[in-house]
């Protein structure tokens, strides 16, 4: 079984080692293939261009298609809101599901705001970022439930005590080594259920 990850930086695994990454980790662990189509800054515009003209056509001479969709963070950072994430994962999955394809949507991961670099802080209001990309794992949430789509939920594993763990973040955004091994965990998980109740 093959399963094409599409996203951005924490699809990508920016800032740890190829072998260390979810996608290398969960593939080790759960017997499918998986296909890193992470660009790391790309936006869920990005994402919906490279759907349309490099994935779809591609999924067409497959049977066994599955998709998972991260992304919409830097929506959030570039652009002040959700809305736009919120447009374009809901018309990627919409146009997987007509082309006879299987989403999935992962959540984003919360903020250690504290720790994000001055640099990056002084263009995004991260303190803000942090409140929209917490109800934007909660629309993404619902937005599966509505639709019958399964639903990876990365979010509360870096959470400790209800606040973000700082010891699984590089840079306030992106995880360790240690954060890709939960990320590898909940994918397993969410492809071994798939499995059982044959999804595909």
């Amino acid at each position: 079984m093959e399963l094409y990850c599409l996203g951005d930086s924490l699809t990508f695994g920016y800032g740890v080692n190829r072998t260390q990454r979810w996608i290398h980790l969960a593939a080790q662990q759960s017997g499918w293939q998986l296909i890193n189509l992470g660009i790391s800054g790309d936006t869920t515009g990005g994402m919906l261009t490279r759907l349309q003209t490099q994935l779809i056509p591609k999924l067409a001479q497959q049977h066994d298609r599955h998709v998972m969709l991260m992304g919409g963070c830097n929506d959030i950072f570039y652009g002040g809101s959700a809305a736009t994430a919120q447009a374009n994962m809901g018309s990627m999955a919409h146009q997987l599901l007509a082309a006879g394809a299987f989403p999935i949507i992962g959540s984003p991961l919360p903020l250690c705001v504290g720790d994000v670099p001055q640099d990056w802080a002084s263009v995004v209001d991260f303190p803000q970022a942090a409140v929209m990309i917490a109800d934007y794992r909660m629309w993404c949430a619902d937005f599966c439930r509505a639709f019958g789509i399964p639903y990876i939920d990365f979010y509360g594993d870096f959470l400790r005590e209800g606040a973000p763990n700082r010891t699984l973040y590089l840079d306030g955004l992106h995880p360790t080594p240690a954060g890709h091994q939960l990320m590898a965990r909940r994918v397993v998980q969410a492809l071994n259920t798939l499995e059982e109740h044959a999804w595909h």
